[in-house]
């Protein structure tokens, strides 16, 4: 069965004391959303390795521009691929 990572993602950001009730596939991680710096980026992509889902140390810059949505499918089109 495969793992929900939107569920993951979701609930790693709560652990961190994001406020996540209000999330959509629209909110931006970074600048106007959920505000997530390089910091935070790097736990939530540690939290995916778990699940073979790995990001470079180049991709982690782009990470803040994408949309939380954008960042799911991404993690998920990893996850699949391993």
């Amino acid at each position: 069965m495969p793992t929900d990572l939107r569920k993951v993602i979701v609930e790693t950001l709560r652990e961190m004391n994001f406020e996540v009730d209000s999330v959509t596939d629209e909110t931006p991680l970074g600048d106007g959303g959920l505000e997530l710096e390089s910091l935070s980026l790097a736990e939530i992509t540690m939290q995916l390795d778990n699940f073979g889902v790995e990001f470079s140390d180049e991709e982690m810059e782009k990470l803040a521009g994408m949309t939380f949505g954008e960042f799911t499918e991404e993690a998920k089109r990893r996850a699949a691929g391993n």
